[in-house]
């Protein structure tokens, strides 16, 4: 972790300043969060890119500090450092590690939210987009921390009351339809019109193609909620502004002008490692994206090799041979991809028949494998049809204190190498998984909602996280400011335990 830039800067002063406020309000949030060097104006188009950003941290601090190190839990990267030894995969968080990704997404959004809001009267196509974006960013918190502020956080109202989190889902979704429905409106009657243009640093602010990417994370949302869900996942995938279906529409984050945080973290800083099990997953499919994912390793006769994590102690010089992220300076994100997509179409198709979706599970399971090598420039060659190859045992031995793995599953990649409802459950899953690469946080939603794939349990184990961490713990500044109402939403909503042991409701019980 390096030395933090302006923005970080002023995003800690902001955070600083926010917090010396007591009480239930902050009458001058949005000033509070805001930069002396920054333009002086509610104009959306200078608002809405420092939002967009959190939907995908590219500022190298908030990724590391965000998605790197909670999306380690999702079994895509290690944090090849230790920090003196709080790290989230070792289950041993410090207290402001784990404050930022509940923090700065809220600093991030609310302040520029609430200057769009009154800018825009709360209607409006920059307003739809400001809706979309805070939507996004928010499922990202909920997926970390469970219950959150939603609903009631409105301008000068920060600290209120927090929603369920099945609640947080609903509202959600709401944001999501309205946001759809406008932005696909403003492009029927403005066809061509792209009010953001260079500023968007995902879609060059075409917005048909915002209104998809807020079709597919209704459906992500809903299939992940479960059947209260049902009616928002069939009118997100009857919306006619349509889904991500194609790679043409993927939502892809562009670092620009800064530099891919992944390729700093770990070839500048040396703080970043692939994790043993996708490595392991891949390699042992002979998958052909694996050099497009994964920096050959500096170990002799072995080209790939990934690091397993939650080793408690090691020296950052000595794991330096594992393989890295393969990631250039101006690398692109996802935020959603139509492989996703496909593979959510079919979960549905599997296990939800009355959903509406058309089509064979193994045609949508087949299409986002092809989908991914496309997006990856890759052939899949004779991948789909596989029946034979399985997921690698990690083999180590090349550093002190890693062990070897010797993995459970025997899940194939050929739809027709599997005969159980659970194994073609399983197959979806796992090559989801493999295509949404490096979603981090997502893959860790994934990983606790279904039970797969199956990671490398933590090197060190923890007796009190026999599961691995489940949530993460609310921020310690909440009980200095929005105290009543945090332990309100602990009492009703988790049991009375702030827990990182807690499973969400969505997740599997075990």
């Amino acid at each position: 972790m390096r030395r933090r830039n302006m923005k970080t800067i002023v995003k800690i002063l902001s955070v600083a300043v926010l917090l010396s406020v007591s009480g239930g309000c902050t009458k001058n949030f949005e000033r509070y969060n805001t930069s002396p060097y920054d333009v002086m104006t509610a104009d959306p188009s200078i608002l809405l890119p420092t939002m967009i950003d959190a939907m995908m941290y590219v500022q190298q601090n908030d990724s590391q500090m965000i998605d790197q190190m909670v999306g380690s839990l999702g079994g895509y990267f290690t944090t090849s450092n230790r920090w003196n030894g709080t790290n989230f995969d070792t289950f041993n968080v410090s207290p402001d590690w784990n404050a930022a990704p509940y923090e700065t997404p809220f600093l991030d959004i609310y302040g520029n939210f609430f200057e769009i809001e009154r800018y825009t009267g709360g209607s409006g196509h920059y307003y739809a987009l400001a809706r979309l974006v805070r939507a996004a960013a928010m499922l990202r918190v909920a997926d970390c921390y469970g219950p959150i502020p939603y609903s009631k956080v409105k301008d000068s109202q920060m600290y209120v009351e927090y929603d369920s989190n099945e609640d947080v889902y609903h509202n959600i979704i709401a944001d999501l339809r309205a946001a759809a429905d406008q932005l696909y409106s403003y492009t029927l009657t403005y066809s061509g019109s792209k009010p953001l243009g260079s500023k968007d640093l995902i879609y060059g602010g075409d917005y048909s193609k915002w209104a998809k990417l807020a079709n597919s994370l209704i459906m992500r949302v809903a299939l992940r909620g479960g059947e209260d869900y049902k009616d928002a996942f069939i009118e997100a995938y009857t919306s006619p502004a349509g889904y991500i279906a194609s790679n043409a529409d993927n939502a892809m984050m562009d670092p620009a002008p800064q530099t891919n945080p992944y390729q700093l973290a770990s070839s500048s800083w040396g703080d970043l490692r692939v994790n043993a099990s996708i490595v392991d997953y891949m390699t042992g499919y002979n998958d052909p994206r694996v050099p497009a994912y994964f920096a050959k390793s500096g170990f002799d006769g072995v080209e790939y090799v990934g690091m397993r994590s939650g080793k408690m102690e090691f020296e950052k010089s000595d794991v330096s041979a594992y393989s890295q992220p393969n990631f250039e300076a101006t690398s692109k994100l996802p935020v959603f991809v139509a492989a996703e997509t496909s593979f959510i179409l079919a979960e549905v198709a599997l296990r939800h028949a009355d959903w509406g979706v058309t089509g064979t599970a193994q045609e949508h399971y087949e299409a986002g494998i092809t989908l991914s090598m496309e997006q990856w420039g890759v052939s899949a060659g004779g991948y789909i049809s596989d029946s034979e190859s399985v997921p690698a045992d990690h083999k180590d031995g090349y550093v002190t204190g890693f062990p070897d793995y010797t993995r459970q599953t025997d899940v194939k990649i050929a739809w027709n190498a599997e005969t159980d409802d659970e194994k073609h459950f399983e197959q979806i899953i796992t090559q989801k998984w493999i295509a949404n690469y490096p979603m981090g946080i997502e893959a860790w939603s994934e990983y606790r909602r279904t039970g797969y794939p199956e990671l490398c349990p933590a090197v060190d184990a923890n007796p009190d996280y026999p599961r691995g961490m489940r949530r993460l713990a609310y921020s310690y500044n909440e009980d200095s400011f929005n105290k009543a109402n945090k332990d309100a939403a602990v009492a009703n909503f988790l049991d009375g335990q702030d827990s990182q042991t807690k499973d969400l409701f969505w997740a599997k019980k075990n």
